[in-house]
């Protein structure tokens, strides 16, 4: 089951993201105190999010990262003059805290994964075909458009670098057999919403 793990150093601004959380639909998030309690609870997820501050008791977002299980990403919370000490390829939100950012970026994270198609060539071992990679078009306008918008939005919400959010696109769609141009547009479709 995938979860919510939210990791503060400080008890009340767990409990506040905790509280924001359950009033927009994300039911029974675990707070904790420090970065080993949290990767004891991430290590039997089957997926999620850890939602970290910057810097914890015993460990930097970084190392927590580094040590979280396959399947469970990190979101970074804190001031922007510190996010910038968070590896390039992390989710972050600034504070202080918008909620529908906050919400919506949990939303885009949450839903990787949820409908898996399978991967390109039938899951055949050895990767796509010659006759395939032949016949590999390539993207429509409309698909790089959305593509771009796409890292935009991550870039100005995430506050990612366009190489990150070029990574986080490609990861998604891999992990979601889909195209680069359909995650994109999953992006700006739960964006949009809100």
């Amino acid at each position: 089951m995938k979860g919510i793990v939210i990791v503060f150093s400080r008890e009340e601004d767990g409990k506040k993201i905790g509280r924001a959380l359950e009033r927009n639909g994300f039911q029974n998030a675990v707070c904790c105190l420090t970065g080993a309690q949290a990767l004891q609870e991430a290590s039997v997820m089957d997926g999620g999010i850890v939602i970290s501050s910057v810097r914890l008791k015993d460990m930097h977002c970084s190392q927590l990262r580094e040590y979280l299980p396959d399947g469970v990403e990190l979101l970074v919370i804190g001031p922007e003059a510190r996010l910038s000490d968070c590896p390039p390829d992390v989710m972050t939100v600034s504070a202080p805290i918008r909620v529908f950012d906050l919400v919506n970026t949990v939303r885009m994270m949450m839903s990787r994964g949820d409908v898996r198609r399978p991967a390109a060539g039938g899951g055949k071992r050895g990767g796509p075909s010659a006759e395939n990679v032949r016949r590999k078009k390539t993207r429509s306008p409309e698909d790089e458009k959305s593509i771009r918008e796409a890292k935009c939005l991550l870039m100005e919400r995430n506050r990612l670098s366009e190489e990150a959010a070029h990574r986080y696109l490609q990861k998604r769609s891999m992990e979601t057999g889909r195209t680069m141009a359909e995650s994109a547009r999953m992006i700006l479709v739960l964006y949009e919403n809100e």
